[in-house]
């Protein structure tokens, strides 16, 4: 079960997706556009009646009222009629068909009021006009035609024509500002669904709760993305000590130095669940990390099959720890040194046949249990877990193995996956880093800018303190007013 995700993450998602949300408002808006002006502009007009039932011999005026709206309903109905229809069609004469016409009309009874509104929605201004004007004069010939017969000599009911008829100058629909608007909600509302669906269909691990989860091992550090890992390894080495990185670094040195899971951390081996997570630049902070503390590091590359790093950082001999591992010289004799204080490094080497073999062999053991007797710090960059074996091969003969999770890289099926390698060797990974998180997950740019804020409320705090020494006292009338001294 993954972890669920906050309204932060939905807005963060919101906001990656701009690019959805804009192009689909535009896609509503001209949808709407297209819509609006292909459809047929349609013209209202309307008449409005006030239904009077005169009072008859033994009636009083509130039997009359009530009898009048008791027809309110009857009246309304009327307007849909075929015999009404053809009064309007006869009269109107505006060339519509009685289909055409009963379609274009309705009636709206209200018995509180006593008003019967009828309405002719035409494309026609012309016509429903004519059809409004036919209405206005047939409708109450047609309400008496109705009620003959069934009304007391003298109560009749009148039809006083009280609004209308008229038709609106301009066309009731389409209504261009309203359908503009729906269309830019419209593509507003399936521009987030889109991005926040994407977001939820994105399996690859984002938080440091994700990845705790995925993976089941301790959170030891979160570091920051930085331009420079995406450059030669050599700017990491020169970079500026105090930077968020190497703050994030020597996180993990502490955290590595106190984890109870670790009790012997001489050798260390880096590895992530494939290739591009940035590995080798957690070795190299972390390599970088411990010499500034004194130790007596060596960094290896263990990556046989396609190194780079000796490369990166300037090492100048190409022999390694594979013409050490196949008997070519002593380890010794391919160790080079680095730029920084107590930190040396031994390089991949020539690049073998049958890298599997030589890392299976009883020569990596020694060649590691050599190491230890020289350096007080060994960090192994291993290649990744997938597709190979080799990583799995050294977390076996190491104290520990750290597995570097890259921001949004990674999936949970994969990692987990990955993490099995280790287990086909009877070993697991220690701990897991979260590595190239953006400013608002990384741990030391929250520590820092923690610091940051606690810092302003000190200074703030001194200078009203300050200000405070210089406000005058309130005297009591009489008192003679003595000087301020300001206080040292």
């Amino acid at each position: 079960m993954g972890v669920p995700l906050d309204l932060g993450e939905y807005v963060r998602a919101i906001a990656r997706g701009w690019w959805i949300v804009l192009v689909c408002v535009a896609a509503g808006f001209g949808g709407a556009t297209y819509v609006t002006s292909n459809a047929t502009p349609m013209y209202q007009g309307m008449v409005r009646f006030f239904v009077v039932s005169p009072a008859v011999t033994g009636q009083s005026a509130l039997q009359s009222l009530e009898l009048s709206r008791g027809k309110m309903a009857s009246y309304a109905s009327l307007v849909k009629s075929d015999s009404f229809i053809d009064k309007v069609v006869q009269a109107s004469g505006n060339g519509l068909t009685a289909e055409q016409t009963a379609g274009s009309m309705s009636a709206t009874a209200d018995s509180e009021t006593l008003m019967l509104t009828v309405t002719v929605t035409q494309p026609d201004i012309d016509k429903a006009r004519a059809t409004v004007t036919a209405v206005a004069e047939n409708f109450g010939a047609a309400v008496n035609e109705l009620e003959a017969g069934r009304t007391l000599p003298g109560g009749a009911t009148v039809l006083n024509v009280v609004s209308g008829p008229d038709v609106l100058p301009d066309p009731v629909s389409p209504r261009v500002p309203l359908n503009l608007g729906l269309g830019v909600l419209l593509g507003l509302a399936a521009g987030i669904v889109i991005a926040v669906s994407r977001r939820l269909l994105d399996k690859s691990l984002k938080t440091p709760e994700e990845v705790e989860v995925a993976s089941g091992l301790p959170l030891l550090a979160r570091l920051p993305y930085s331009h420079a890992t995406s450059g030669r390894a050599a700017l990491l080495l020169g970079k500026v000590a105090g930077s968020l990185l190497d703050e994030a670094a020597r996180r993990l040195r502490t955290n590595i130095d106190h984890l109870a899971a670790l009790p012997s951390a001489e050798v260390i081996a880096i590895t992530s669940a494939r290739s591009g997570e940035g590995k080798t630049t957690v070795a190299l902070m972390l390599a970088k990390a411990w010499a500034e503390a004194g130790e007596r590091v060596l960094l290896v590359e263990a990556h046989l099959r396609q190194p780079g790093l000796a490369a990166d950082i300037g090492l100048g001999k190409s022999i390694g720890l594979s013409d050490v591992l196949a008997g070519h010289l002593h380890v010794s004799n391919a160790i080079q040194h680095t730029s920084v204080d107590g930190l040396h490094a031994l390089a991949a080497g020539t690049i073998p046949a049958n890298p599997t073999e030589l890392l299976r062999g009883p020569a990596l053991y020694e060649v590691l249990e050599e190491m230890r007797t020289q350096y007080t710090r060994v960090i192994v960059d291993a290649p990744a877990l997938r597709p190979f074996s080799d990583a799995a091969l050294i977390g076996a003969v190491v104290d520990g193995t750290l597995l570097v999770v890259r921001h949004g890289r990674v999936s949970a099926e994969l990692l987990k996956a990955a993490l099995k390698n280790l287990e086909a060797v009877n070993t697991q990974a220690t701990g897991v880093v979260l590595n190239a998180l953006p400013g608002r997950l990384a741990e030391e740019r929250r520590r820092f800018m923690g610091r940051f804020v606690r810092g302003m409320r000190v200074r703030r705090s001194r200078r009203r303190s300050r200000a405070a020494q210089w406000m005058p006292v309130s005297l009591s009338a009489g008192e003679p007013v003595k000087p301020v001294t300001r206080r040292r």
